[in-house]
């Protein structure tokens, strides 16, 4: 290999090997291996475009702008020494076409309806009345009061002595008088003057 040695610059550097060509949405990205080179110097690489001669700069990948959508492109790449000195250009690249991109619209979810649960009423139980047996009033027997005889007369046996007290095994028939001592009737009171005359009667023993 016959290197050009300049007097400020070292070597010429070596043609950069060319790459792929992606083509963008008015523009395109070249990819490239670098150029070998002994000298001092650092290197700039050129992506150019045909048609058109549009450029862009850097190392690997370069972007080139600028491009008409629809037309097709090819790329050379070139590298520069900072003292000036330029490689032969690498292949031609690729073709490529640079195109806007498709509209790809939003994925909108589906409207998914909430799912209300059906309302389900409460179970009330039905109301059991309580069962109250029927009260029964207990049978009270008629109280039958006693014959009572007039107030002052005796029940005792015939010819007995009634006022007074002095019957034998008989009944006696003895009246609560209003005064101590008062005729009641034909008989002799002799109660305590606290109730109306001939209003209760006692029946008592007398041996």
């Amino acid at each position: 290999m016959l290197l050009i040695v300049t007097p400020t610059g070292g070597g010429k550097p070596t043609a950069p090997t060319i790459g792929t060509a992606t083509a963008g949405n008015a523009s395109a990205t070249v990819t490239f291996t670098a150029s070998s080179y002994i000298g001092k110097g650092t290197i700039t690489y050129t992506a150019t475009s045909s048609p058109g001669g549009l450029t862009g700069t850097g190392t690997s990948p370069i972007t080139v702008s600028g491009l008409s959508n629809g037309t097709s492109y090819t790329f050379t790449v070139v590298g520069t020494t900072n003292y000036g000195v330029s490689s032969a250009a690498s292949a031609a690249s690729n073709s490529v076409t640079p195109a806007v991109p498709p509209v790809v619209p939003p994925v909108t979810p589906p409207v998914v309806a909430p799912v209300v649960p059906p309302v389900v009423p409460p179970v009330v139980p039905p109301v059991v009345p309580p069962v109250v047996p029927p009260v029964t009033p207990p049978v009270t027997p008629p109280v039958t009061p006693p014959v009572v005889p007039p107030c002052g007369t005796c029940n005792c046996s015939p010819g007995t002595r009634c006022p007074g007290y002095v019957s034998y095994g008989c009944w006696v028939v003895v009246c609560t008088c209003s005064i101590s001592g008062a005729d009641c009737g034909g008989g002799y009171c002799d109660g305590p003057a606290c109730i109306t005359a001939a209003t209760v009667v006692e029946y008592m023993k007398k041996q």
